[in-house]
């Protein structure tokens, strides 16, 4: 199960609610899901973040 806890990425404010009720921008989960090691879509998401960032990962990304 998730957690209800969101938080907004532009004020940095802790919410239940999908909307941030300082800033009106929409709210994200706080927490990054729970690591299983039978995760039918890990495979997908390691080849997005390699597509997105390369193959050093996202910590020495070039902006």
């Amino acid at each position: 199960m998730r957690s209800a806890l969101r938080k907004c990425e532009s004020c940095n404010t802790y919410t239940l609610k999908d909307t941030c009720p300082n800033c009106g921008k929409a709210s994200k989960q706080a927490a990054p899901p729970r690591y299983s090691p039978d995760d039918r879509y890990g495979e997908y998401r390691r080849k997005s973040i390699i597509e997105e960032y390369g193959e050093n990962g996202k910590c020495n990304k070039v902006l």
